[in-house]
């Protein structure tokens, strides 16, 4: 055993050397223990922590610090409000174990945020949806292989975390054949808006930035170049390389957009023919619901939908979304294959369409073997 100098508070002592600074000069840490034998170890430690290429200057570095500095990275990459997204996602965490030395953060340190996150969402109070979970894993894995990569650590603990199979699964709705032919059939100040997102499987931050000048009456298209962000107030670049596209639309959608008035550059205004804001949004689509209730919905007692005590909703309501969602299920029912389909609607993914084709296809195989089943019990044969 290598003989230790014994420090005057009773701790032992040893200096190893870490290297040469950009300046050339000489690089030692000291490694303090209690006992020789538990110097010996750490120095051990140490020494192989140095043969793997590790960084050992950062040792002490929290998960804060190396959140810190991806931050730093992310906000080249990222428009402002995504950046305030994922450092969202990342509190949960900083919450938890943000002060401790990420080498000493494992599994067992992540796992209890994720299992927290299932049971409640800090900003709904409700348990977390599984996508959403998969995304603050996610945002806390970044900043392990990060870390990694600038050899400050070798171990990623979200690696080995496990989403609870009890989380909720949040499924986007398509809508039904019977609501799509209400959209079509129900003059609405939304009815523009609706035809919109239904037919051409845009987000709602692309038809905001939608200009005329951006659809080709005669080859059926629509040029996606631009998103609206409604956080920033301001027309910017769409959400990833892959939003850039041009988009085939029904005659449908084409013939319907031909008849609307032409009185401001973009598509969708609100009723003054300004551009429409978050809050603009919400009111329209909030009377466009209610209107669609009203004339749809099965109402046991009448109410003008300005009536403080609220409605009694008898249809299910949807959101600009389920519109995009029900238009990349057209797609698949109308055979369209996923390549195509990614390109429509824009994933930066195909798994992403993929994961909507195997859901659906999935649906569709068991609707024909309840198809089946209701055949054979209609003819039954006695043996």
């Amino acid at each position: 055993m290598a003989k230790y100098k014994k420090r005057a508070d009773g701790r032992y002592c040893t200096q190893v050397y870490i290297g040469k600074t950009p300046e050339g000069k000489k690089q030692y840490k000291s490694i303090y223990a209690a006992t020789p034998t538990e110097l010996q170890h750490k120095e051990a430690e140490l020494r192989s922590k140095l043969e793997k290429g590790i960084n050992v200057m950062t040792l002490k570095d929290s998960f804060l610090d190396w959140r810190n500095r991806l931050k730093s990275v992310k906000e080249l990459e990222l428009e402002p409000s995504e950046l305030k997204l994922w450092l969202h996602r990342t509190d949960p965490f900083i919450k938890a174990f943000g002060t401790l030395p990420l080498k000493d953060i494992t599994q067992t340190d992540v796992q209890p945020v994720i299992t927290a996150l299932s049971k409640r969402n800090p900003s709904t109070g409700k348990p977390t949806a599984k996508r959403t979970i998969a995304r603050y894993l996610a945002a806390c894995s970044q900043v392990f292989e990060y870390a990694i990569e600038n050899r400050a650590t070798e171990y990623n603990p979200c690696r080995y975390v496990r989403i609870p199979k009890d989380a909720p699964v949040k499924e986007r709705r398509a809508l039904t054949e019977e609501e799509r032919l209400r959209i079509e059939e129900f003059p609405h100040r939304a009815q523009p808006a609706a035809m919109l997102l239904l037919y051409s499987g845009l987000r709602r931050g692309e038809a905001t930035a939608l200009l005329w000048s951006d659809v080709d009456f005669i080859n059926n298209t629509i040029s996606v170049t631009k998103s609206y962000d409604f956080k920033e107030f301001r027309i910017k670049e769409p959400k990833t390389k892959n939003s850039v596209r041009v988009v085939s639309i029904p005659q449908k959608l084409s013939s319907f957009l031909s008849t609307l008035p032409h009185n401001s550059p973009y598509v969708l205004t609100t009723a003054s023919g300004k551009m429409m804001t978050d809050t603009a949004w919400k009111r329209l689509w909030s009377s466009y619901l209610c209107d669609l209730n009203l004339a749809y919905g099965t109402h046991f007692e009448s109410r003008n939908k300005f009536d403080p005590r609220g409605h009694i909703f008898t249809i299910e309501p949807f959101t600009p979304h389920c519109l995009r969602h029900t238009f990349c299920t057209l797609m698949y029912y109308a055979g369209v294959d996923v390549l195509t389909c990614q390109k429509q609607m824009g994933h930066a993914d195909v798994k992403t369409t993929l994961s909507i084709y195997t859901h659906l296809d999935a649906q569709h195989k068991k609707q024909n073997v309840a198809c089946l089943d209701h055949y054979l019990s209609q003819n039954a044969v006695s043996f």
